[in-house]
């Protein structure tokens, strides 16, 4: 799928420009996998509209670079999946193959001041199902970009790419972001790294917290929390900090898609087994 990213066809290299043979060939960008890709393009390659951002991924630890609040949503939601195993952003399409497409079609091609463009899908996830690595292709669009037929032609030049691929492609609007799931997501993610205990330290602050939760089992988190902050002399926040870091470490979970943090309350949490009996993997900064 990625030979083009070595061009030797005279017929592509005639298709672009300098700048983009010499990304796609020398900064060997949209090639790798896990923390070793490097996106096509970067939020420096790219001017927004609105916000990017530049921010550290659960699944490989690389920085990904995202072009939009919206598909930093997304990025979040597939980050946090288990069945997630790797996620690549700005992920380059095969220019041969989508002109082809656009020829076939006859749509226009992207272009900018006549020199073809080098197509991009927003995240492409690798999904563990029934024991397989199945790809899936994303495209990250707001709702109101849907209704520019200039962008929907592209998305059907990216649909049907990918169709002959043999890889599911999915349009991903507002409409499919869970506000609660992504606040909860948005209040762990930061705090999975914010402390690296050592083992005994680990299972101390557990039981301590499991503890308190199954003595005040119908109390708002905050407030248990508050009350070890007290019982231990330790500075105000110190133990939800260290509540929400034992969260991210999946020590505690709850229905995260329905029950807001800010009003969790200790009944709302189930403590892992794994860490009650002691057989947990923790994951160091």
């Amino acid at each position: 799928m990625r030979d083009f990213l070595t061009p030797s066809s005279k017929d592509v290299i005639e298709l672009l420009e300098p700048a983009i043979i010499k990304r796609l060939t020398k900064e060997k960008r949209g090639q790798g996998s896990g923390k070793h890709y490097k996106p096509f393009l970067t939020v420096r390659d790219v001017p927004s509209k609105g916000r990017v951002h530049r921010r550290p991924a659960l699944t490989h630890g690389r920085i990904v670079h995202l072009l939009s609040d919206l598909e930093l949503s997304a990025f979040l939601l597939f980050d946090w999946h288990m069945s997630i195993l790797d996620i690549r952003e700005q992920f380059p399409l095969d220019p041969e193959k989508t002109l082809n497409i656009a020829q076939r079609l006859g749509i226009k091609h992207p272009a900018v001041r006549g020199i073809n463009q080098v197509m991009t899908t927003d995240l492409l996830l690798d999904t563990l199902q029934s024991g397989k690595i199945v790809p899936i292709a994303i495209s990250v669009k707001y709702r109101e970009e849907l209704e520019d037929e200039r962008v929907i032609e592209k998305q059907e030049l990216e649909k049907r790419f990918w169709e002959g691929e043999g890889i599911d492609w999915y349009v991903f609007t507002e409409n499919e972001v869970p506000a609660t799931l992504l606040r909860n997501i948005k209040w762990l993610v930061p705090h999975i790294h914010s402390f690296d205990l050592d083992s005994n330290d680990q299972l101390n602050t557990f039981e301590i917290i499991n503890n308190a939760i199954q003595m005040h089992s119908e109390e708002k988190i905050s407030i248990v929390m508050k009350m070890l902050d007290e019982q231990h002399q330790c500075k105000k926040g110190t133990y939800l900090a260290y509540f929400r870091h034992l969260c991210a470490q999946t020590a505690f979970t709850w229905n995260m898609t329905e029950v807001s943090h800010r009003i969790l309350k200790t009944s709302d949490l189930t403590p892992s087994e794994h860490w009650i009996n002691k057989e947990f993997e923790y994951v160091h900064a």
